[in-house]
């Protein structure tokens, strides 16, 4: 998890020279926190959840997106602590409706690799699966030149595990545009 962070501190400096506004072929960085409400069977409730996200602009409707995320829970089985640490590597279709104003909604949908680690007295088991998203949001645009903006999502997250496990996300943070 502190690597998670290490990282996401070093882009947002990085990525703070090179900002500009929505075009054609810019890019974007981005930064969320935000809740994962867990699937009943997994045995979490809910957990804490960073996320860095990068994509590129095919034109100001279309942009595909990579996002790593990471979410944490832990609970109690029979009084012996259990540690959850679930991550997503997911690749997005991200569709930006047009708009007036600084405010941008967007609806998702992605592939990938959804991975869970539970460790409890000195145990530790893993599995990965393969995972779909769903989901939604709005950018609100700031500044001068609107090349920076906070994000605001809910995501359906599917993994394929043994069993399907559906789990909610929703989280807000920072994005920045790069490019022109």
């Amino acid at each position: 998890m502190k690597k998670l962070l290490y990282v996401m501190v070093v882009m947002l400096f990085a990525a703070a020279p090179a900002l500009a506004a929505i075009q054609e072929g810019n890019g974007e960085l981005g930064v969320d926190v935000g809740s994962t409400q867990m699937d009943s069977d997994t045995g979490f409730d809910s957990g804490t959840s960073l996320a860095v996200r990068g994509g590129y602009f095919f034109n100001p409707a279309w942009e595909l997106e990579g996002q790593m995320a990471s979410s944490s829970s832990n609970t109690d089985v029979a009084g012996t602590s259990v540690d959850g640490t679930f991550r997503t590597y997911m690749v997005n279709g991200v569709y930006n409706f047009k708009t007036p104003k600084a405010i941008v909604p967007y609806v998702l949908a992605g592939v990938g690799l959804a991975d869970a680690q539970v460790d409890a007295n000195g145990l530790s088991t893993s599995d990965n699966a393969t995972a779909f998203q769903v989901g939604g949001g709005s950018r609100f645009y700031f500044g001068k030149e609107k090349r920076a903006a906070i994000r605001v999502d809910i995501s359906m997250i599917q993994q394929q595990f043994d069993t399907t496990i559906n789990n909610t996300n929703i989280s807000a943070g920072f994005t920045w545009r790069l490019g022109k």
